[in-house]
Formats: C-alpha cells, structure tokens, sequence
C-alpha cells in the first residue's frame, strides 16, 4: 500500500509538474505577443516623432529666417505624442517651440550636447528628462541643424510624452501585475508602466534580472522578483530594431499559476483521499495481519508457560455422564501425579488418583459446573511422593455456549508453604517466650520486631519503637568511635558481642551484654540485623563494688594502702619526668584509743570519718589521702617547687593537725584527737616508694616521741645508722 501511494504521489507530482510548465510556456508565448505589441506601438511613436524631426530640419535648414513654422503648430496641437516641439539655436538659446516659452538655454542638455561636435546623421533618444519649458517628463529626441557650409546651427528637438507609450497599457487592458516597459542600453528606464505606477528615469542596479538576461542572450524569457516592487514576475524581453532600447513585458506568476493552483489543489485532494482509503486498507491488513501472529504468539507463549509452568495445569473434559477426563495437562501435574503420560490422557480420576481423592475433586467439578463460577479449595491429598497440600482453583471453560463442557484446574503447592509456617511459628514461640531481649532490625536499620522479654527490660510497648532505629536507647555513654568498630565488626565478620549502656524508657541507664548478627538471603544480600540483650546491670554494679573495696577504705572511703601505693609510684615518675618535687606525710592519730575504748568502736569509727573529712578539706584537690589501717594516714603531695616546697608541706601539716584539734561532737559528747605528722621528701629524702615511706614513718615516730601532736621532717640525724 505505501508502494501504491508513492506511486499516486508521483504520477500526481509529475502531472502536475507538466501543466505548470504547460502554463508558464503559454504565459510566455502571450508574453512574447504582447512584448512584440507594445514595441510596434513604441517603435511607431518613437518614428512619427522622428519624421516630424526630419521636417522641421529640413524646413530650418532650407529657410533659417523663419520663425513661425505654423503649420507644425498646427499640426502638433493635433498630435497626442510629442509634448513639445522646439529648435535650439547654435548657442543653446531655444530659438522656436510650438509652446510659448521664456528664453533659456539648454547647452547643457544631453540632447544638445550630443550634436556640437559632429553629425552623425542619425536620431539622439535620451534618457527620460523634465522639460524646463514644458514642465512635463518626457523623452527627447533630436536631430542636429547644420548650415550650408555643414556647420553646426543648432538642433531640432521633439519631447515625446512617456505617458502616451503607457497609455498601451490601459488600451489593451492587461491583468492587474502585468508589467511593460522600455530601458536605454545605459541602464536607465525610459517608462516602466503597471496597474500601480508609471516609472521615468530609474537606474537598473547591476544585479537586475533584466540585465543578467541580456548579458546571457538579447531576447528571451526569465523569471525573477522585480527589483523595484518585489513582485515575482514572468518576463520576455527583446531590442528594439534600430533603437539603443530594449522592451519587456511581464506577467505576475501568482496569477499565471492561479487556475493552476486550483487544479493542483483538486488533485491534491483527490490524491490524498486516495492515499488516505490507500493508507487505511494498508493499516487494517496490517494490523489483521499483526493480530494474527500476536494471536500464534499467545498461543505460543500459553503453551510455553504452560509447560513451564512449576504449579501443575490440568484441562479436565466432561463427558455425558458427567464424568471428568484428563485431556491435557502439564508436566508439573504430571509429576504431581506421578504418572506417565500415557497412565493419564484420556483416562478418569478414579484411574489417576485414589478413591477419596478422586471423589473429592470431583465434588469440587461438580460444584465448578453447577455454579458456573470459580472454586477453590485447599486438599491434602497422598500422591506417590506422599502427601502434599495444594491449592486448586477450579475455572469454567464453555463450548461457545452456556454448555460446560471443560473445566481448567490450577493448583499450587502449599506443602513446603505450610511447613516453613509450622516452622515459623515455632520460632516466634520460642522468640516469645526467652527470657532474653530479642530486637530484630531491617536492612536499614528500622526495628522490624520486638519480644516481650524487650518491652520489659527497656519499657517501651512494641508500638512505641516499631520502625524507629535502635538509637532511642542510646545512653549517651559510648563515642562515636565505639560505634564505628560495631558496624565493622558486623560488615567484616558478620556478628558483634559487647557491653553496651542503654537507656531505660524512664531514663535510667541499664548495662546489657548484647549480641548483634546479620541475616543474608539466598543471593547473599542483607536483610536482618538480630540484637539480643542481655541485662547485666546488678553483675556491674557488684564488679563496680567490689572493684571499690579492692581500692578504697571502706570506713572513710580514701584511698587504701595499696591504691595510695599505685598513686605514689605513678607521682614519683610524673616528679622526675617533670623535674619537680613531692612530699610524703605518714600521720598517726594522738589519743584516739583512748576515746575508740571508752566510747565504743562505733564512735571512734564515726571519729575517723570526720577526722578523714578534715583533713581532705584542708588540702588541695590534686592532693591524695589515704587511710593505712586503724588510726593511721598518709598525705601525698605533688608539683612542688624545690625553693618553696618545704614550706608549703609544713603549712599543709599545720592545717591538718589544727583542723583534728578542733573538738568532734557525737551524741552530745566532744572528743578531742591530736595528730603526729612525720614528712619526707622527694629528692631530697629518697627517690624510690619504699625508702620515702620508711622515712616518713621514722619522721613520724619522732614527732610522737617528742611530744606529740606535731609535724617533723625528716633527717639523717632521725636515723643515724641510716647515714
């Protein structure tokens, strides 16, 4: 069809094509008349001018006295061609004119001009001028006036009217857009007449399609849009015999080619019905012809997924007594089954299944049948790889009729459906019930589900975090950092196990012991992050008390001797790295038995607790105190000038030994304890933990020994089998 259209397009095309050429070819053999016409009538004008030239010369010649030529007056008043008629004296003085004139001068002129130097016997056209005597535009034609001896007399002139070669014109009543028109061979318009204007004097431009013609050939036919009114035009052309002028003439081609439109419109309308019905057929077989390969596709791509289709097919024909046939069927069902082929085509159920199944599926038919509509049902049934739960769904197929006479059965095993589920419950049961906090978050990071064990331990309803991210338990305890080695574990290795702090609902922090693992699916891709908590808060807090007891007194809560030990070795090292100094204080308490026996240990208990108060609220807070047992403590201070340090540790033992003098109210009782304070320093009086601490002690024997309640530094007079 599309062959056929292009082969109507091209014969219209090419018809079409004949007749414009037909009709631009008459248009310039109607030109050509026309162009022949008007230069006959131009040609005429332009030789009665002339003729009347040779009279009035060969008159002025013969009688040069003679002014009053009246019969060329009258003559001319007759004449519609010459404007006016005149002689110009030797001078260039207009000496006569068959109009009444002014004296003037025209030596200057064109036409005068042409004759001075010789005579060549022939008649001078010139280009279009406005007369200065007749006032009119028009073209002069001259002839030269000699005297007897052959010497220039002056010219003969006659002022033909452009007007009247126009006038041809209206007198043949050509179309409107026609053009006519006479052009010198010095490029300059003598007349250009149309239906709008008449055009005297204007210059063609060197790219003007007139002269491009004649440069090509001096008579012809062109086509081209006018210079002067834009209008594109069919043009013949020719030289005037015996005249420097060239004639046109020309048609506008919107209106050669209007009758030609129409037809061409005719039979674009013609050509596009026909290509239209053309097209249509053309649509419609293809389109019968496309519906038929997609109708073998569809049969094609059934029967493909037909057969590869994993849940069994079967079509089940009806017989008259309402018995059901395998007609065709799947290889699917044909595994179901268990059955070779030949064991099921044609044959009935009772044949193919077992007794009660059979007679179930046919119920199921039968009911299909009756109802006309579909059916479904859920059967365990046993089959030779034992029993299996399918799904079958009953379709009614009629015979063009309301007449059943196939039904379409499609089943869908469930067996391996219903045992993931057995399965699946089984581990929501056990998730349920654990003891443990189960959260399970998805690929994203979105808690997915939440275990009563959680809801318990953190406080929130599993409506309060489901699809929030696990960080509404943040603590606030862990860094950044901490979690960025958390996701890497789980990226790398797949699990992570750790202490965590998390943040109860009510705000309280938990610690927890959490193991976290990662779910992938069969093609390796993440699905599932399981958390699973751990409470471990009450285990912390004992390793946190116990951790204390191991370090601290557990009366007044300073540093114990070993504690105070590890403080003292570590300020040794920071003291020689920095290069300054440190005191040791070994302090034992004056008089304290005495109360701790008559008042009771709870009350010398209570004393040592404000007497460790005391002294740690005179000191500064970089200082370390410690309790070493029973009555006895120990003062460790650090970042001591060596100038000065003396002098501050010595008024560091004033304050303490004056605030334990200050009287102790319990129960309505004052006591009063003293304090000797024995002091060694570092460098000066050892540089190791045990020669400083045996020094201080030997410092603080003295200080008993003298008196009591007093400080003293130590000496090498304090130990002279030291020294």
């Amino acid at each position: 069809m599309i062959i056929l259209t292009a082969l109507l397009w091209g014969a219209v095309t090419t018809i079409l094509h004949h007749e414009k050429d037909r009709e631009i070819e008459r248009a310039f053999q109607r030109l050509d008349y026309l162009r022949r016409t008007f230069q006959e009538h131009s040609l005429n004008t332009l030789t009665t001018a002339d003729q009347i030239l040779r009279l009035l010369k060969a008159e002025f010649e013969e009688r040069p006295s003679t002014r009053e030529f009246s019969e060329f007056r009258q003559a001319l008043e007759r004449s519609a061609i010459i404007v006016q008629l005149g002689v110009i004296g030797a001078n260039g003085n207009l000496q006569w004119s068959n109009l009444p004139f002014k004296p003037i001068n025209l030596a200057d002129r064109e036409h005068f001009q042409v004759h001075v130097e010789r005579d060549s016997g022939q008649v001078f056209i010139s280009k279009p001028v406005l007369g200065r005597a007749s006032g009119k535009w028009s073209i002069q034609l001259s002839r030269r006036l000699n005297h007897r001896d052959g010497s220039f007399a002056g010219v003969v002139v006659a002022s033909v009217d452009t007007h009247y070669l126009g006038r041809f014109y209206q007198e043949v009543g050509l179309q409107p857009g026609a053009v006519l028109g006479l052009v010198g061979h010095d490029k300059v318009v003598r007349v250009r007449v149309t239906d709008q204007e008449v055009i005297v004097g204007r210059s063609l431009g060197e790219d003007s399609p007139l002269l491009k013609a004649l440069g090509a050939n001096p008579e012809g036919h062109f086509l081209a849009p006018s210079s002067m009114d834009g209008i594109r035009r069919l043009y013949s052309y020719g030289q005037m015999p015996g005249q420097p002028l060239v004639v046109f003439a020309g048609f506008d081609e919107a209106r050669v080619l209007a009758a030609y439109g129409e037809r061409a419109y005719s039979y674009y309308q013609v050509a596009s019905i026909c290509s239209a019905i053309l097209l249509l057929t053309g649509m419609f077989l293809w389109w019968l012809l496309l519906r038929l390969r997609q109708a073998r596709q569809e049969v094609e791509a059934a029967h493909a997924v037909f057969s590869a289709s994993p849940d069994p097919m079967v079509m089940l024909q009806r017989d008259s007594s309402g018995l059901f046939h395998y007609r065709y069927f799947n290889p699917a069902a044909q595994a179901l089954a268990g059955r070779r082929a030949e064991e099921m085509q044609h044959h009935a159920l009772d044949q193919v299944l077992t007794p009660d199944d059979a007679l179930r599926r046919q119920l199921m038919l039968d009911e299909t049948v009756r109802s006309g509509e579909v059916q479904e049902a859920e059967q365990t049934m046993s089959y030779p790889g034992g029993e299996r739960t399918v799904r079958w769904t009953a379709v009614p197929v009629h015979d063009g009729s309301e007449h059943i006479s196939h039904v379409a059965l499609v089943g869908h095993d469930l067996t391996l459906l219903r045992e993931e589920q057995r399965q699946l419950w089984l581990s929501d049961a056990i998730v349920a019930q654990t003891h443990e906090a189960v959260m399970v978050t998805d690929a994203s990071e979105r808690i997915f589900r939440v275990n009563p064990a959680f809801c318990l331990m953190t406080g929130y309803s599993p409506e309060e975090v489901l699809d929030h991210s696990p960080g509404l338990l943040a603590s606030g305890v862990h860094d950044a950092e901490f979690y960025h080695h958390m996701h890497q574990a789980l990226q790398s290795r797949g699990f992570w196990q750790g202490e965590v702090w998390q943040r109860h609902k009510d705000g309280h922090l938990f610690a927890c012991l959490l193991d976290i693992s990662t779910l992938r699916d069969g093609e390796g891709r993440l699905t599932h992050y399981v958390h699973v908590f751990s409470d471990i808060t009450a285990q912390k807090h004992l390793a946190e008390q116990m951790e204390h007891l191991a370090h601290f007194d557990g009366l007044t809560q300073l540093p114990n001797r070993n504690l105070f030990q590890d403080r003292l070795c570590q300020a040794l090292a920071r003291a020689e790295r920095n290069g300054t100094g440190l005191a040791l204080m070994f302090m034992d308490l004056d008089g304290f038995k005495a109360v701790n026996d008559s008042a009771g240990h709870n009350t010398g208990d209570r004393l040592l607790v404000e007497v460790a108060r005391r002294i740690t609220s005179v000191l500064r807070k970089v200082d370390s105190v410690s309790r070493q047992g029973g009555d006895e403590f120990t003062v460790l201070l650090e970042n001591l000038n060596n100038g000065q340090g003396i002098a501050e540790t010595e008024e560091a033992a004033r304050r303490i030994i004056a605030a334990i003098n200050e009287p102790v109210l319990l129960d309505g009782r004052s006591f009063r304890v003293g304090a000797s304070i024995g002091i060694a320093f570092y460098p000066a009086d050892g540089d190791n933990v045990e020669l400083l601490m045996a020094r201080a002690d030997a410092a603080m024997y003295q200080a008993k020994a003298r008196g009591k309640n007093r400080h003293l530094c130590w000496t090498p007079e304090l130990a002279p089998g030291e020294a």
